[in-house]
């Protein structure tokens, strides 16, 4: 069935404070958060290994706590950490329906090599779904590559198509 859900005012007051939908003068962050179920603190070591970046946050579920299962216990619980510079964030859970690793993650490179060393440090373990390629549906320029990784997660490879681009006077011209 459906339920009844209070939606927060556009702007006024709600709940004795005064809300404005606006965000103005700040920066907002969107920061993906995976679930995994048992290999989290790997995942991230591995992500840090093949893009750069460093854990800022890592913590575990303890014993001391009696409302968690106890597969759960001395999983990470939550962790927050930076890949190349983008931070993630990620946590081991045991509920099968949250540790859905059916996401996508983009990362745009700078160089074809670049883009060829990254599809084979995440294939290892996984598998390519598409060759780094010229994207054929668009004329954008750009060459792409599919991988699933070993934890499941599809990424998606690209970097400007260098059959499109030549170099003068340090500048990237395209044709």
């Amino acid at each position: 069935g459906s339920r009844a859900v209070e939606m927060m005012p556009a702007s006024g007051e709600y709940g004795g404070v005064k809300v404005d939908t606006k965000v103005e003068g700040q920066k907002i962050e969107i920061i993906p958060y995976l679930s995994f179920q048992g290999n989290c603190e790997e995942v991230v070591h591995t992500y840090i290994d093949i893009f750069g970046g460093e854990i800022a946050k890592m913590t575990y579920w303890s014993a001391d706590r009696a409302d968690i299962p106890s597969e759960q216990i001395g999983k990470v619980m939550y962790a927050e950490f930076r890949v190349g510079s983008v931070r993630m964030a990620a946590k081991d859970t045991v509920d099968c329906a949250e540790g859905n690793t059916d996401r996508q993650l983009m990362v745009h490179m700078d160089t074809e090599a670049e883009a060829l060393y990254t599809v084979f440090a995440l294939a290892e373990g996984g598998c390519v779904l598409l060759p780094l390629a010229p994207h054929q549906e668009s004329d954008d320029d750009v060459c792409r590559s599919v991988i699933k990784d070993r934890f499941g997660i599809t990424w998606i490879i690209t970097c400007p198509d260098p059959t499109k681009q030549y170099y003068a006077d340090g500048i990237i011209w395209l044709d």
